[in-house]
């Protein structure tokens, strides 16, 4: 079974900053390096699931949702960020 960031990334396959500047969301407990960007030290998603005691994303049931979008990838166009959205739904149900 894969392990899964709160957000539903699976870091050792979707991540192209795992174990090059990051060494996973869970291990790191939300503290990534590109949080910087965001203005913040914690993931916003990662922080926003640990508030709420959720493992994931995909206990809270309104994924994806307004978070996702704010901390979208800026490098992403609307098409792959749409393909990263479903990955990461399709990963939340293969936890089943």
């Amino acid at each position: 079974m894969k392990e899964l960031s709160r957000c539903g990334v699976c870091c050792e396959t979707d991540c192209k900053a795992y174990k090059v500047e990051c060494d996973g969301c869970n291990n790191l407990k939300g503290k990534v390096p590109w949080a910087k960007y965001l203005n913040t030290v914690l993931c916003p998603i990662y922080e926003c699931a640990e508030l709420k005691g959720f493992k994931s994303c995909k206990e809270c049931g309104k994924v994806p949702c307004e978070l996702w979008f704010s901390t979208r990838d800026p490098d992403f166009t609307d098409e792959e960020f749409q393909v990263d959205i479903k990955s990461r739904l399709k990963n939340f149900e293969e936890l089943i």
